[in-house]
């Protein structure tokens, strides 16, 4: 049931009413639903494979990554943007990332996580290392779960989202190294060293975020989700000459 949920909060796929749960214990499959987005971007790749033209299939990718979500998590990142980067104190930030109203930072923001991820995706099919198709999106709903065990939520933010927040819920962390251990199988180095970036990058986004504002809102996550994702994909795209 609980699986199911997830999918429907984090996808746009529907599903049925019956299967929609409260209590935060979704989180636990967020990389799990992450798995089963980076299966069926690789069905979508494989279909658009079969297309004479190599740019429609790398725009479809990442198309199907945004369409898959709703845009749920780019609406993050344009919001974090539009926040962090109007240098107001914190409460003004967070006003700002609650306007639905989209400003300069948030389309720079858009705009720059859309072309690294169109390079991601080209260099990826180029090299035909499509695994991390797979484990792109994986590793970016991974970093909602340890973000949400891990730091605390801003107090003031009221949302639809806030029974995900499970702040020392260590429990919730055992399918997190799934898509590092699948890693392992292909090629040990490289899963080390995807490891380290994978703790680096967030690492440093979760302290950024509490720097600025105190803790992590939904749109901080949504924000490191696409972040994440698009490191992944640009990595994906290179690994081949470096491992």
């Amino acid at each position: 049931m609980n699986f199911l949920s997830a999918i429907g909060f984090l996808t746009t796929i529907p599903i049925p009413a019956w299967a929609i749960r409260s209590d935060g214990r979704q989180v636990l499959y967020f990389p799990l639903v992450g798995l089963f987005i980076g299966c069926l971007l690789c069905g979508v790749d494989q279909l658009l494979s079969l297309a004479s033209s190599s740019e429609l299939r790398i725009i479809g990718d990442v198309i199907f990554l945004a369409v898959i979500s709703g845009a749920l998590h780019l609406d993050g990142l344009a919001d974090t943007a539009d926040g962090f980067f109007s240098h107001r104190p914190r409460e003004q930030i967070l006003q700002i990332m609650k306007d639905s109203r989209i400003g300069v930072m948030g389309v720079l923001a858009l705009l720059f996580c859309i072309l690294l991820k169109l390079a991601g995706v080209a260099g990826i099919i180029h090299s035909e290392s499509l695994i991390w198709l797979l484990l792109a999106p994986a590793l970016g709903r991974t970093a909602q779960v340890i973000g949400l065990v891990f730091v605390g939520h801003v107090p003031s933010e009221k949302t639809l989202a806030e029974q995900f927040y499970q702040r020392g819920s260590l429990f919730l962390l055992i399918f997190c190294p799934l898509p590092f251990a699948i890693l392992i199988y292909i090629n040990w180095a490289l899963a080390l060293a995807s490891l380290i970036i994978f703790a680096i990058v967030l690492v440093g986004l979760l302290l950024f975020f509490k720097s600025k504002i105190g803790g992590i809102t939904g749109d901080t996550l949504g924000a490191a989700t696409e972040i994440i994702e698009t490191v992944f994909l640009l990595i994906g795209g290179l690994g081949a000459s470096i491992f």
